[in-house]
């Protein structure tokens, strides 16, 4: 595949919109860069969805994640190991001074920053649909 931009984009399908856009754009500080409306003609027509859905993107370095807001979303997925996207990872200056600035604005983290093979610190924390977020340490 020959592609024309280095960054490949994400989509998050919501079960909970608000809560999701809160923790990426409040408790995670991604700014948002454009919020539209899809049809359902091209939703439906090129596979993205089974309705035409809000479409909210949140701009995390040079990549988008895009959060899903459509009617009757699918149940939370389990925070129990399965296939599909796992995790993200955002990588951090210093992963012991974020891990304190975002526990100031309320996000829990799954342990304390720990030293890693190939980092000083990693660190993890669950977004409201179960996905690890990664933060390391370069």
């Amino acid at each position: 595949m020959n592609l024309s931009h280095p960054v490949v984009d994400l989509c998050i399908v919501c079960s909970n919109f608000e809560e999701s856009l809160t923790f990426y754009r409040d408790k995670l500080g991604f700014k948002v860069v454009l919020d539209i409306d899809i049809p359902e003609d091209l939703a439906t027509g090129i596979g993205l969805a089974p309705q035409g859905f809000r479409q909210v993107r949140l701009q995390a370095g040079e990549t988008l994640i895009k959060l899903m807001d459509i009617a009757a979303p699918p149940s939370p997925r389990t925070s129990q190991f399965a296939a599909g996207v796992r995790w993200l990872t955002f990588f951090v200056p210093d992963v012991q001074a974020e891990c304190a600035a975002l526990q100031a604005k309320g996000v829990e983290f799954l342990s304390e920053p720990m030293a890693a093979p190939d980092t000083p610190g990693v660190v993890c924390t669950l977004d409201p649909d179960g996905i690890l977020i990664e933060l390391v340490q370069r």
